[in-house]
């Protein structure tokens, strides 16, 4: 990712990202600076899968929809995209106004029979089911999406500590709002979140975190952190969640400093 140019030494490419903010961002930023990176995407099989916490069609679909967006504006072609409904990783269904499963294992294993027909789709190069009904359906709640889309940005502001008349976008407050993580007084200095944090985000500094703003709200650091001393302002207390195989070791960064 520190390079300016990436080149893809395959002829098929699956790119598998969490939703995020589906309303007014849809993807982590660090995969759009990817996908604009490719120097080849227009000679790339592209397929993606899309997980998501709440349900598909209104979390991933819109996701989906601006990763193939920014993917055709590079030249490039998402011949298939797919989406799984996994934990949230905050826990947070109070929001979520029409009943939705809430037990994580029973998440899981429903996930798992998703991911082996999505396996065989792709093996089998099938293309995207139900692409117009699909766009239908954006269409149909893109209304909802713009009435949903000024509290998330007033919450975004609020947390990058920008004034309310500010007119940045979501791209540009996400980075900033690391400047409301709380670190209290149980940290011990480990460095756990500096070596799990995806985008070199956090520095020691007198053995404790520093924020370097260009953050990506995926939690890692709070929710990995061996003292629970980090606290991200999205996350209510009590509620940190990672998928039961996965250990810290494997969230590390194999190079932080040079990505």
């Amino acid at each position: 990712m520190n390079t300016d140019k990436i080149y893809v030494a395959a002829y098929t490419m699956g790119i598998v990202f969490p939703s995020y903010l589906a309303v007014v961002s849809g993807m982590p930023l660090i995969l759009e600076r990817f996908v604009r990176k490719i120097v080849n995407i227009e000679a790339l099989n592209i397929f993606a899968v899309c997980t998501c916490g709440g349900y598909e069609i209104v979390n991933a679909l819109p996701s989906l929809n601006k990763l193939k967006h920014i993917i055709g504006s590079c030249g490039g072609n998402l011949s298939s995209a797919y989406s799984v409904r996994l934990p949230m990783n905050n826990l947070d269904y109070d929001h979520i106004p029409i009943p939705i499963e809430k037990d994580s294992g029973v998440i899981i294993r429903k996930s798992s029979k998703k991911i082996d027909y999505i396996c065989d789709c792709i093996l089998k190069n099938r293309r995207t089911k139900y692409k117009y009904a699909k766009s239908l359906f954006l269409f149909l709640m893109r209304p909802l999406f713009n009435l949903m889309k000024k509290p998330v940005i007033n919450e975004l502001k609020e947390k990058a500590k920008m004034p309310a008349d500010s007119k940045m976008e979501c791209f540009e407050l996400i980075p900033l709002t690391d400047k409301s993580i709380i670190v209290d007084d149980k940290c011990i200095g480990c460095g756990i979140c500096v070596k799990v944090c995806p985008v070199n985000n956090i520095k020691l500094v007198d053995k404790k975190p520093l924020f370097q703003h260009r953050c990506e709200m995926c939690f890692a650091c709070d929710e990995w952190c061996p003292s629970d001393a980090i606290h991200h302002w999205s996350r209510a207390e009590g509620t940190k969640y990672h998928h039961p195989e996965i250990r810290v070791s494997d969230m590390f960064i194999y190079d932080n400093k040079n990505g």
